[in-house]
């Protein structure tokens, strides 16, 4: 599981099972921090104004949102019991 968190840049470690050598350490990119929050490449590239916003900010805004599939998910479950109860009431 992947946290991406607003306070700071977290490194990504990857090895693979039974070869301790042949992992690495590395930071993700912000694009590849915007796939795992299920946004398109590029998505907080830019601000509102059209200025190229600066990377460090692009990680706070991402580590201050919800993923996508998570809020389709909530929304999903809310919406079904809504309908729910508005067929019942009928």
């Amino acid at each position: 599981m992947m946290l991406l968190l607003a306070s700071d840049v977290t490194p990504f470690a990857f090895w693979y099972e039974g070869d301790p050598e042949g992992g690495c350490i590395r930071f993700l990119t912000e694009t590849e921090s915007e796939r795992l929050m299920g946004l398109p490449e590029g998505w907080t590239k830019y601000g509102a104004d059209g200025v190229e916003i600066r990377p460090l900010q692009r990680y706070k805004a991402l580590g201050n949102a919800i993923a996508l599939p998570c809020a389709d998910y909530i929304m999903a479950g809310i919406y079904e019991v809504l309908a729910d109860r508005a067929g019942k009431e009928e």
